[in-house]
């Protein structure tokens, strides 16, 4: 019989441990929604689902997912949103939506998520940066939406995740300009990673005549700037036309 010794022991409980949490936690499906209007108002909905261990019954996942969930729940509810549970194909899902009313707001809410009312501080895989900024390009006001989603696995330890999904779709009603990456639908955008697969934002929106910073739309700029040097071009020439005094 191997005997081990007391920091061995407690090396080994702890491997099991973590791995325990991560086969609790892994199978993670996450599908974020964001819907970002002309005059910078929207939504934000971020769903989670974990694998059941008892298919059909959500009651089954474990406290240390549960729990930080229901906390952040509560803050969504305390914030003006409203949260959703329910369960779909052995998978138990949680889903949070905030409305918010300007890009900082907006900003805010996609930095927020369970991970920060978890007190074990348990592993989970997706490490997600995105961010919204207002920005004036070629005489006109777009919004730009950055950053990147990510399932990697840096430890390579999480194969339970193997299955892991990640799906991130963005909405402008008033208009894409551009995407880099992603499926584009109409006026959508969605990105979808698997797991140890990370991809890069790139989104460009328009946004309402009514927010332009310039308070006109830049095609009567264009067009006013353009008549503005034809005048200046005859007035010059007439100018070099005319006859020296003496």
């Amino acid at each position: 019989m191997l005997v081990m010794s007391a920091p061995q022991r407690l090396f080994v409980m702890a491997g099991l441990g973590l791995t325990l949490v991560l086969l609790l936690t892994g199978c993670m499906r996450v599908d974020r929604q964001f819907r970002l209007n002309g005059d910078g108002s929207g939504s934000y909905t971020l769903t989670l689902g974990f694998r059941e261990p008892t298919s059909g019954d959500p009651d089954s996942v474990s406290e240390k997912v549960v729990m930080p969930l229901n906390a952040f729940a509560d803050h969504v509810q305390a914030t003006n949103g409203s949260v959703t549970r329910y369960e779909d194909q052995g998978y138990a899902y949680w889903t949070f939506t905030r409305p918010f009313t300007a890009v900082a707001e907006a900003n805010a809410l996609l930095q927020e998520d369970p991970r920060q009312y978890d007190p074990n501080h348990s592993p989970v895989l997706y490490r997600d940066t995105l961010r919204v900024a207002r920005e004036t390009r070629f005489l006109s006001t777009v919004f730009h939406i950055s950053g990147a989603i990510s399932l990697v696995d840096l430890l390579n330890n999480a194969q339970s995740w193997s299955d892991a999904t990640e799906r991130l779709t963005i909405t402008m009603p008033e208009g894409i300009i551009s995407a880099t990456g992603g499926a584009r639908q109409g006026e959508s955008v969605t990105y979808t990673i698997h797991y140890n697969e990370s991809t890069q934002i790139d989104v460009v929106g328009r946004v309402s005549d009514s927010q332009n910073t310039l308070g006109v739309a830049p095609l009567i700029v264009g067009v006013a700037l353009g008549a503005l040097a034809v005048a200046l071009l005859v007035v010059g020439f007439r100018l070099l036309r005319r006859p020296a005094l003496r």
